[in-house]
């Protein structure tokens, strides 16, 4: 869906996607990293450009880029299927190199769902392999309320889902005891960044994900 919900702190801008994400959206899927940790999904440019066509014409549907205050990606984040005052939380993947922006990207992201979106409730849906975000998961308060059996498929096999809720009234409680977290995260991206040049970003030109 377009929309121009953002929102900034720790260092960290959740801005909308925009089409030109695309490569970079592509780049970050297909990390060796990544890879058998998400559902499978458009591996070159071309389909992930008619996804996100697909994409900017659902409601309910905001999916963000998450980038530093100088406007380097570091990864996505999605808030998602939102309806009667619940949604989906999900989509989230940050490049390893910086594994630590996933508590401030989530408290950016949690804070928007409560308080901009006024949702009272996040659901949040990961495959059983992504052990981090499980544990990421519970950090932020999450509890874990069912199991989907070979619900998702990743590399041609059937993978086990596990799902989690996180309502207002418990985020309230515990985002205190994670701030400090965000904060400290914050401080090693900035520093990060002033190591990068933003034109040499690896997905840069990279022309074998155009097909």
């Amino acid at each position: 869906m377009r929309h121009s919900l953002q929102s900034e702190g720790f260092h960290l801008r959740l801005r909308p996607v925009e089409m030109e994400d695309a490569v970079f959206i592509v780049w970050l899927r297909n990390l060796e990293s990544v890879r058998g940790r998400v559902g499978d999904s458009a591996t070159v440019v071309g389909s992930q450009r008619k996804w996100l066509e697909n994409y900017f014409t659902r409601t309910g549907d905001y999916y963000f880029i998450v980038e530093t205050h100088g406007g380097i990606p570091l990864g996505t984040h999605g808030t998602y299927d939102v309806r009667a005052g619940s949604a989906e939380s999900g989509r989230l993947i940050t490049r390893p190199e910086i594994m630590g922006a996933g508590v401030p990207t989530l408290m950016l992201a949690t804070d928007l769902a409560f308080e901009k979106l006024g949702l009272a409730e996040l659901r949040s849906t990961c495959v059983s392999t992504n052990r981090a975000v499980h544990s990421l998961h519970r950090k932020l308060g999450y509890e874990q309320v069912g199991i989907l059996r070979d619900a998702q498929t990743i590399d041609g096999r059937p993978v086990d889902l596990f799902q989690f809720l996180l309502t207002a009234q418990n985020w309230r409680n515990i985002r205190s005891r994670i701030l400090p977290l965000a904060i400290l995260a914050g401080k090693q991206i900035a520093e990060w960044e002033r190591s990068q040049q933003p034109e040499d970003q690896p997905w840069k030109g990279r022309i074998e994900f155009a097909i």
